[in-house]
């Protein structure tokens, strides 16, 4: 739950931005992952902001592994 609610965070920032870019009809304003992850970081305690995204992040990696090893596909 916690790696797929820091997942929800960064695509959240990624579509305030995408949204501001839209208003300002400047598409330089959009940013992508690494974008989002850079404004991270310049705010205050960002690097607290960028561990905590970042363990999330790294949990829901291991998630996903997880899952692809256990995942059982029925044949329909």
């Amino acid at each position: 739950r916690f790696g797929i609610a820091a997942r929800g965070f960064v695509f959240g920032i990624i579509g305030i931005f995408l949204v501001l870019a839209a208003i300002q009809v400047d598409g330089s304003e959009a940013r992508g992952l690494g974008g989002t992850l850079a404004v991270l970081a310049q705010q205050p305690f960002g690097s607290w902001i960028l561990g905590v995204v970042a363990l999330g992040l790294i949990a829901y990696g291991i998630y996903s592994v997880i899952q692809a090893r256990y995942r059982r596909i029925a044949n329909l």
